[in-house]
């Protein structure tokens, strides 16, 4: 029996309909990056699709990592710009980034932009050598060495709240005087110095004093005479002088200044008995160099007057 093959014949007609198949969006164009800081930037392109789900920022050399994705204001609308701000970025660093238009069917070419972020903006290196003298009931004179050159100035503050100010008038390593007036009889003054910018201010340094009036003015100490200068290295000295009183103060009775800049090279208590001699060993001093000391004996009253040393450290 011979066999009978069916074809199957096509029915007049018949509408044979195919299925749509999806696209990918179209790619972004003319790509803008601006509004740089140290750690942000604002990018923007345009948007030349309507069938978009949203946009991916990848940062190339980071593996094109996602640095943030964006979804269009109105999906409905193309040739248009869109805007998106970029934060947590790495300060000084360059960055080149693909802005990719994605949808369900797929990505668009990747759209590329470089830029860099901006250095951390600094703020001014904190003062040092920090100094407090010529006390009076209502006066203090202090100093501080200037160890920056981009302050706008100086603030000082107690308790929380500025007293005084100075202006950035000093080279750097220079020595800045402040007169700080209308201070209470008698007070304790706990001061913290900085220098600030537009940036912000610097760590403080602290310094502590006590205005005078709690005691006489005849009650302040005698100065100290008889000042010696010995045992010479090129980074340490030993000083002696006499004490000619009974009344300083007994944990740190005696200072003892550098005179050209009034910044404390040392301070020591009171160990011994009127008309005795009291030593001090100096240390962390600059070879080669020529010093002139102030000792001062002090308590509640005040300072006493001084007695004036000279001598020279060794190369």
């Amino acid at each position: 029996m011979k066999k009978t093959t069916l074809i199957p014949m096509l029915l007049a007609g018949l509408t044979v309909t195919s299925m749509a198949i999806g696209t990918a969006p179209a790619e972004p164009m003319t790509p803008g990056a601006y509004n740089f800081t140290d750690t942000s930037a604002r990018i923007s392109f345009k948007d030349m699709s309507t069938n978009e789900d949203g946009f991916r920022i990848e940062h190339v050399q980071n593996g094109n990592t996602v640095l943030t994705t964006h979804v269009p204001t109105d999906t409905n609308l193309s040739n248009r710009y869109e805007y998106v701000n970029l934060t947590g970025l790495t300060p000084q660093t360059l960055y080149t980034i693909d802005i990719v238009a994605f949808n369900t069917n797929g990505d668009a070419t990747p759209l590329r932009k470089s830029f860099r972020t901006l250095e951390t903006p600094q703020t001014p290196a904190q003062p040092t050598s920090i100094g407090a003298y010529s006390f009076t009931n209502s006066s203090a004179r202090i100093s501080f060495l200037d160890n920056a050159d981009n302050e706008d100035g100086f603030k000082i503050y107690h308790n929380g709240a500025v007293i005084a100010t100075a202006s950035a008038n000093s080279s750097t390593g220079e020595f800045v005087y402040v007169d700080l007036t209308g201070l209470s009889t008698c007070a304790l003054y706990t001061l913290d110095i900085v220098a600030y910018n537009a940036n912000g201010e610097s760590e403080a340094s602290i310094k502590s004093f006590m205005t005078t009036g709690c005691m006489a003015v005849t009650d302040i100490p005698l100065a100290p005479s008889n000042v010696g200068a010995y045992n010479f290295t090129d980074t340490t000295a030993r000083i002696s002088f006499m004490d000619n009183s009974n009344n300083e103060q007994v944990v740190d009775g005696f200072v003892i200044y550098n005179n050209e800049d009034n910044s404390t090279l040392a301070s020591l208590p009171r160990d011994r008995h009127i008309q005795e001699f009291q030593y001090a060993n100096l240390t962390g001093l600059t070879p080669n160099t020529l010093y002139t000391i102030r000792v001062v004996a002090k308590n509640a009253a005040g300072e006493g007057s001084a007695e004036l040393k000279s001598f020279h450290t060794l190369p």
